[in-house]
């Protein structure tokens, strides 16, 4: 199928008949104004077929292609993406991750440097025990 990208900027477009449109994967609200569009959604089994007035919930990352339904119409739509979505297909769940995995890569430096510490904590006690055996080795043999 021959489609054509439309940006996400929220607005109205009118449809060439024998040119789908591909709806970007932001997710949105996608409102028919006039005409009849058939709509497939990857993913869905199901196909639609929207009339003026009807509106159809586009979720994010989800691939759609609307087309003409009535090759003598040319339908208007009008695409509002979900202003929580941004550019580069934002998703929440990914900076979620993105922070969780900083944090634990930010404990674990934490935990390398405090056994880099204790390393150095226990070769200064094995150096003390080491002292502490020869001068009571010393102490012994004065006996």
């Amino acid at each position: 199928m021959n489609a054509q990208f439309r940006p996400c900027a929220a607005g109205t477009f009118q449809m060439l008949h024998e040119r789908p449109v591909a709806i970007d994967t932001r997710g949105g609200e996608l409102a028919v104004l006039s005409g009849e569009v058939w709509l497939t959604r990857a993913g869905d089994p199901v196909d639609y077929f929207l009339s003026a007035g009807q509106t159809v919930r586009i979720e994010p990352h989800r691939q759609v292609v609307v087309a003409a339904w009535d090759r003598s119409e040319w339908p208007t739509l009008a695409w509002q993406p979900d202003p929580r979505e941004r550019a580069g297909h934002f998703d929440a769940r990914d900076v979620r991750a993105d922070l969780f995995a900083a944090g634990w890569s930010g404990l674990a430096w934490l935990a390398a440097g405090a056994a880099a510490g204790l390393r150095r904590v226990e070769g200064g006690f094995a150096a003390l025990a080491r002292s502490a055996a020869s001068s009571a080795q010393r102490a012994q043999g004065c006996i």
